[in-house]
């Protein structure tokens, strides 16, 4: 969708830029597991949970491990003690 000429010169560039890609996935994620710290699930049981495609859920984990946010043990993920909700 256009903007104006008005809006494209008064908006900061980086609100003019999209949202990195899977950043809604991994926010559902995330806030999944932050609602859930007391638990750890598999990734099946993440799809399920926030309809996140099965295919996704793996790509979002290792995402969100790379900052610190999950963690893992054998099958099973938890939000990292240190994460915060986003």
């Amino acid at each position: 969708m256009p903007i104006s000429i008005d809006q494209f010169e008064q908006t900061p560039e980086q609100q003019l830029r999209p949202p990195a890609a899977g950043s809604e996935n991994a926010d559902r994620v995330l806030a999944y597991l932050t609602e859930r710290r007391e638990e750890a699930f598999t990734p099946a049981e993440i799809c399920q949970g926030t309809g996140v495609p099965r295919g996704s859920v793996g790509v979002v984990l290792a995402r969100l491990e790379d900052r610190g946010l999950v963690r893992h043990r054998g099958a099973y993920w938890t939000v990292s003690p240190k994460a915060t909700a986003r």
